[in-house]
């Protein structure tokens, strides 16, 4: 009794600042929100360039180029939501579009939750009570009465059956839009779609003979080699161009400014004039640098890189010519007709015993290659994927003692009580209090978890992934468990815990009733971290405070050189999703885990993804580009499978309540939860993962217009992919051919530069504006296809797309499923609507040009082209006499469409010199 009174008290006590402490950090949020939100409805029109770059940058392909949003406080968000889900694909990529729609799903379970849970829980928690007050009344702390835990149990059972429900629907669309997505003529043609890479390859079957006799199809193969000589020698000739570049600008910039400043105050003049000595004070402040950091000799950077550029371009193209002499390594490209013969290889590698333990790849472009880590033999990626998952669970662990600390400041009260001399706080103001309780440590975590991505995607390489998909993947996987450990983990126990440790203290026969008591208290610290999410993240995410200050400001401090300028203006952000999809994730985590503790925080997740939701779907649409790297919407699948882990949570945290008040009868029914959430697990994994990266041979053939074939929507192709990989071996592998008797070849397409050429330059379309549109691609950016798959970074061919005269839909017509229909029952969707909602732009086949297919996936150091600086062209002379000078040592310097203006600033008036040779050739 003395225990129960006690742990009651101490919950009064806690909770007399809920309401507070959430306003202290609603309303700073709030404020900050609105302002954002003003701002970016005042300037969006007049700041295109920052607020709707995708719409107003002519050098990006008209199909990644939306209309115009009208003006209006909210026209922007009615704009989109009334186009077509395939305006969405188109523009913001599949990725992106897979984004969005995770935002716009969990915006709906959260307000299923709602819906289900408040009508129940809230009288349950609030009535016959702990004497709890303020929003502490309505959580699982306040029950008094342990037999109305059973209605937690029972609700449980029916929302997160919901929950399985949900994520096994996503990834049946998923899987049929994947497929669906594959079989367009844009996808279809891509060369990424007909390449698959090989890895840890035995030794023996490293010949083109053995490999031509296991892939009779095969049409072309790349073998990986061991360049580390040679790309470290082009490693060196780019930092060394780039600091030419920079300091032969800054000087003809400085000689520009102080003749300009002369002749305005009427001083004598530097003579001669084209003596570039005579502006840095007879030469002695020329540009040097040191060879080496801080102890290397110090050289004169104009003397100095021209030189040493020429040397290196020679050296390097003697080795780039005698290439196919260095050693071999166990990796190689094959590349196949079509998609459809790709596809049986890819399929077949697990069956046969030669190439079983081989890692195989497809739908990856060149640039998506990990080049060093093609050379890794299992041993040593075994040896440095421990390694890597090492440092990285050291890290969880000791990255925990900063996060302990602010969870500790997120119930700072009952941190003063333990830590007396911390007394002073409360002396402070109380809407300074207020920002410390409530803003302080929503901001901190987010500084603290911004630190993680990167250094994980160092590890990704460092662990021997191949392609840069699988590095983002292996960031999104580690990222969302720094996220569970830390954000949510860390922090619930620490903020509840601080609360609990005096009475427990005083009496440690209460510690499990105290602490059913006080971990639903930390619920209240995700309010606040659902209020930074959902008010001040989605405005800051549409005001881009720091594009804005770029271009207005520090760009045009900061940029010194045309090619920098140029880039300013060209260069639109991507989104990393392997980095997005954890913070979202982590809320659905939260959401699940204090559904039924604190139940009002799935009013605010509710707000939090639609907030989200609008704000990243006008970002990705009209402000950042599709990702370089296209994944074809891979993070999505990865996202709902590592969702278990939050459903786990929560249902361990249930289980953990109930234990805490020694309700063993809920306890055992939980458990059943659990298990049913283990076997859903288990099921999904098994059905869903198999058919992810394989598209089935039928789908091909349904979608190429063979009427004999229909799309297996039952298993998706599960059983059929199996059967063709068995064949494979038996027969299967002849042109042609897959040992069916309704087995064809497919028609002949054309095939041609595609965006994952990324050293081709890609024209979309077939009439003359897509030509235009794609020949002004810059060639640093690559030329991108639309939103295509590898998204070519082109940069030295061109060739024209050849239209698709296919309809989208290739089989006889049949009545679609209702909405209601294709809910409940998913796999009643049709392939055909799914392939159906493809934009126009993915009807199109693509061409290459024959000679860019002769190296496409040979490694980039092999084909890396002398670099090409670019100067402004200045009235005294000074660019013409510097071009000529690292001309005699086999430099290009190049002083076309760059000026200097009446004011000595430097301006651009056309693309770099690079991007014309790349168009000329």
């Amino acid at each position: 009794m003395a225990g129960s009174s006690k742990g009651s008290s101490g919950s009064s006590k806690s909770g007399k600042g809920s309401v507070s402490q959430l306003l202290a950090s609603a309303i700073p949020n709030f404020v900050i929100a609105a302002v954002f939100f003003l701002l970016f409805i005042a300037l969006r029109k007049s700041q295109r360039r920052v607020y709707e770059p995708r719409a107003e940058v002519k050098y990006l392909p008209r199909d990644l180029r939306p209309d115009s949003s009208p003006k209006g406080l909210f026209g922007w968000l009615t704009h989109i939501l009334r186009k077509p889900e395939g305006f969405i694909i188109q523009h913001a990529g599949p990725d992106g579009y897979f984004f969005t729609r995770f935002l716009f799903e969990f915006a709906f379970i959260s307000l299923l939750g709602c819906i289900i849970l408040w009508p129940i829980l809230f009288p349950l928690s609030a009535t016959n009570s702990n004497h709890n007050v303020e929003l502490d009344i309505l959580a699982f702390g306040n029950i008094k009465n342990k037999y109305r835990y059973f209605a937690h149990v029972f609700l449980s059972w029916i929302y997160f059956g919901c929950f399985i429900f949900l994520i096994y629907r996503e990834l049946v669309y998923y899987v049929t839009f994947r497929h669906a997505l594959q079989s367009t003529p844009l996808y279809d043609s891509l060369l990424s779609s007909r390449v698959l890479l090989l890895t840890e390859v035995p030794s023996h079957l490293l010949s083109e003979t053995e490999i031509r006799n296991y892939f009779p199809t095969s049409t072309n193969l790349w073998y990986a080699r061991d360049y580390e000589e040679l790309q470290e020698l082009v490693k060196e000739r780019s930092k060394l161009s780039g600091k030419y570049e920079g300091a032969l600008n800054k000087t003809i910039t400085k000689a520009v400014n102080l003749r300009n400043k002369a002749s305005k105050k009427n001083k004598p003049l530097p003579e001669p004039a084209d003596d570039i000595n005579q502006y840095l004070k007879d030469g002695k402040k020329r540009p040097t640098h040191k060879l080496k950091f801080l102890i290397g000799q110090k050289v004169d950077t104009l003397d100095y890189c021209p030189e040493k550029l020429g040397e290196l371009n020679k050296d390097i193209k003697k080795r780039q010519l005698e290439h196919n002499s260095n050693t071999q390594i166990p990796s190689v490209f094959i590349e196949f007709p079509t998609q459809l013969e790709l596809q049986k290889a890819y399929q077949a590698i697990p069956y046969n015993d030669e190439f079983k333990k081989c890692g195989r790849y497809s739908g990856l472009a060149p640039a998506d290659v990990i080049w060093p880590n093609l050379a890794l033999t299992p041993n040593k990626r075994r040896v440095k994927k421990a390694i890597a998952s090492t440092v990285l669970t050291l890290m969880i662990i000791f990255w925990s003692i900063p996060v302990a600390v602010v969870g500790a400041i997120s119930n700072i009260d009952n941190l003063i009580s333990q830590a007396p001399w911390l007394s002073f706080i409360n002396n402070l103001p109380s809407v300074l209090l207020g920002l410390i309780k409530g803003l302080l440590p929503v901001v901190a975590l987010a500084i603290l978890m911004s630190l993680i991505p990167p250094f994980i995607k160092k590890m990704g390489k460092v662990a021997g992934c191949i392609t840069v998909q699988e590095v983002e993947r292996y960031c999104q996987s580690w990222f969302f468990a720094f996220q569970v450990v830390q954000s949510f983990l860390v922090m619930a126990l620490c903020s509840s815990a601080m609360g609990a440790v005096p009475s427990i203290v005083e009496d440690p026969s209460t510690v499990l009733p105290l602490l059913a008591q006080k971990l639903p208290t930390s619920g209240n610290f995700y309010l606040a971290y659902l209020c930074f999410f959902g008010l001040t993240t989605a405005a800051a995410l549409l005001f881009q405070l720091v594009a804005l200050i770029l271009a207005q400001f520090l760009g045009k401090i900061l940029d010194g050189t045309p090619r920098a300028k140029w880039n300013r203006y060209t260069t639109l952000g991507q989104p990393f999703f392997s980095v997005l999809y954890p913070n979202m994730q982590l809320i659905c985590v939260i959401a699940l885990a204090y559904a039924f503790l604190v139940p009002l925080i799935l009013g605010f997740s509710t707000i939090t993804f639609l907030f989200l939701f609008a704000a990243f779907l006008y970002t990705l649409v009209y402000v950042m580009r599709p990702n370089l790297t296209d994944a074809r919407g891979r993070n999505y699948a990865s996202a709902l499978f590592q969702l278990f882990v939050g459903l786990y949570l929560s249902e361990i945290v249930l289980v953990a309540m109930f234990v805490f008040t020694k309700n063993w009868a809920c306890v055992a029914l939980e458990a059943v939860v659990i298990v049913a959430t283990a076997i859903c697990h288990i099921y999904f994994k098994r059905i869903f993962l198999p058919v992810i990266d394989a598209v089935p041979i039928s789908a091909l053939k349904y979608s190429a217009g063979d009427h004999t074939f229909q799309y297996p929507m039952h298993d998706q192709g599960l059983k059929e992919i199996k059967s063709e990989g068995e064949n494979y071996w038996h027969g299967g592998n002849q042109l042609g051919l897959t040992g069916t008797q309704h087995d064809q070849v497919l028609p002949e397409i054309k095939r041609g530069p595609s965006d994952d050429a990324h050293n081709a330059n890609t024209v979309i379309g077939s009439d003359e504006s897509a030509k235009q549109d794609a020949a002004t691609n810059p060639s640093s950016s690559t030329g991108q296809l639309i939103n295509k798959s590898d998204r070519a970074n082109v940069d030295d061919e061109k060739s024209p797309v050849a239209e698709q005269p296919h309809t989208r839909s290739n089989g006889s017509s049949k009545n679609p499923a209702s909405i209601l229909t294709r809910f409940f029952s998913p796999r009643t969707d049709s392939f055909d609507r799914v392939r159906g909602l493809m934009p126009d732009a993915y009807f199109n086949y693509i061409e290459y040009n024959p000679e860019f297919l002769r190296t496409a996936y040979e490694d980039p150091a092999v084909n890396d082209e002398e670099p090409h600086i670019w100067i402004a062209r200045d009235e005294m002379g000074l660019s013409e006499i510097e071009k000529n000078k690292a001309l005699e040592h086999g430099v290009d310097v190049s002083d076309e469409a760059a000026v200097y203006n009446e004011k000595g600033s430097l301006e651009y008036t056309g693309p770099p010199p690079s991007y014309e040779e790349a168009l000329r050739t």
